[in-house]
């Protein structure tokens, strides 16, 4: 039932505010009112929120995957470095799936090296990673013929196709010639009786010598220069250039003369053999990691070794044959005879190998022999050579002696002499003493000036660089 409740305006009085049902209903309207408002600036709040939330949930799940990515081209870059190393079969794109997501690795050949780039896709995050690697051991030729202080001996037409240095004399005889730069260092280094398509440098120059480039000597004496020279003193010479000088006696000159010479005679530097015994330390102990074995004599077929260790002599002869795999040291002597090779395997690629001979510090062990038709031959790729190594010390006698057709090698003798003759044909030559007779030839090649040395097929790899890119 309702009741009614009479107002009575005229008499100015109006109801009680504070009744209590008045009182009731607006306290209710209140509380709705406050619940609404609560609901809403709740529901902006927590939208409000939900969104960085949300997106920030996205973004940790991105990076994740991203990561993933990341690591996947760590992991393939790491596969293809291990194959390189052992030796295993790598093609130059190799493609890897691990749960569900795939890396694609491209290894490609580089100046010195290789270069590999993984591709790392995880749920369609791509990830790139690049590293470079250098092959082995960098070793420098930059002499067609380098020798010490046992100096160089040329005679009966036989050539160097390159540059000559010797820290000690350069003499010639019988037209032998240097087809390029020679060199006689120290202060009273001397070429003799040579002939030198290049330019000259010694303190004497003497022996009906001639010059096809400049001539720079304390002393030029019976010798013939197509360029210009500069020496303190000429005598029965014809100088086809300019002449700077301070005395001369029967020289005919073309050039321009300045007397006295302004210039003062500075005798060429004295320069290390490019191996040192750390390095040939090291090579040594990579081939007792392969194993050590005795002598080794064989006269037909087919054998692969290295790295390995041979104490005492390595015989070959007949159409014996011999596949180098790794670093090889023989304690005793090498020798090679008839139609017996000796070449590197086909995983070397462009790098070279190395096979010693001796001991170090020993004048008895350690001499090399190739004669007849015996050779010594790299993988087959371009700039791949195999270095013969004698440790053998003393010039008394010969720490290697080679002749006839052996190819595409490098000889060196730091502490001993090497004698090359007939039609041998080489590629580098280094001795502490050098001769060169009867026609043999050492021939140059530019790559020798960064020859690469590695420890095995495919092996000696360093990392020159690992980042990532794009």
């Amino acid at each position: 039932m309702i009741k009614k409740i009479n107002i009575n305006w005229e008499s100015g009085q109006a109801p009680r505010l504070d009744s209590p049902r008045l009182r009731s209903g607006q306290a209710g309207q209140a509380m709705m009112v406050a619940t609404i408002l609560f609901l809403v600036v709740s529901l902006t709040i927590i939208f409000g929120l939900a969104g960085p939330i949300i997106k920030q949930q996205k973004m940790a799940s991105q990076l994740v995957v991203s990561r993933q990515s990341y690591f996947l081209s760590e992991a393939g870059v790491e596969d293809v470095i291990y194959r390189l190393k052992t030796g295993l079969s790598v093609s130059s794109t190799e493609v890897l799936s691990l749960l569900g997501s795939t890396v694609t690795v491209v290894t490609t050949d580089a100046l010195g090296g290789k270069k590999i780039v993984a591709t790392g896709d995880v749920k369609e995050a791509i990830r790139k990673v690049e590293v470079n690697l250098i092959l082995g051991t960098g070793i420098a030729f930059h002499y067609g013929v380098q020798v010490g202080q046992g100096g160089l001996e040329m005679s009966n037409s036989s050539k160097i196709i390159g540059n000559a240095y010797s820290s000690g004399n350069i003499i010639g005889t019988n037209s032998a010639r240097i087809q390029g730069t020679a060199i006689a260092s120290g202060p009273t280094g001397i070429i003799d009786g040579m002939d030198i398509d290049g330019d000259a440098w010694s303190h004497t120059i003497r022996g009906i010598s001639t010059v096809g480039g400049k001539a720079t000597h304390a002393v030029l004496q019976n010798t013939t220069v197509t360029g210009n020279v500069i020496a303190d003193s000429i005598s029965n010479c014809a100088i086809g250039g300019t002449a700077k000088y301070d005395t001369r006696t029967s020289c005919t000159i073309t050039g321009a003369v300045t007397t006295p010479n302004p210039a003062v005679f500075v005798p060429a530097d004295i320069l290390p053999l490019p191996i040192s015994e750390a390095q040939i330390d090291i090579w040594e102990a990579e081939a007792v990691g392969g194993g050590i074995l005795g002598s080794q004599t064989w006269s037909s077929g087919t054998r692969s070794m290295g790295p390995k260790k041979i104490n005492g002599n390595l015989d070959m002869s007949g159409n014996a044959e011999l596949v180098i795999t790794g670093t090889l040291w023989v304690t005793g002597d090498i020798k090679l005879s008839n139609t017996s090779k000796i070449r590197l395997d086909v995983g070397y690629g462009s790098s070279s190998g190395v096979v010693i001979a001796g001991i170090d510090e020993s004048a008895t062990t350690g001499y090399i022999e190739i004669a007849n038709s015996a050779q010594v031959l790299g993988s087959g790729s371009a700039g791949s050579y195999i270095m013969l190594l004698s440790q053998k010390e003393g010039i008394g006698s010969d720490a290697i002696k080679t002749s006839n057709s052996s190819v595409t090698a490098i000889l060196y003798a730091g502490e001993g002499q090497i004698e090359i003759s007939n039609s041998a044909a080489l590629k580098e030559v280094t001795a502490y003493k050098l001769e060169i007779n009867n026609s043999a030839t050492v021939t140059y090649e530019s790559g020798l000036a960064n020859n690469n040395f590695s420890s095995g097929p495919g092996g000696g790899y360093d990392i020159l660089s690992w980042k990532e890119i794009e």
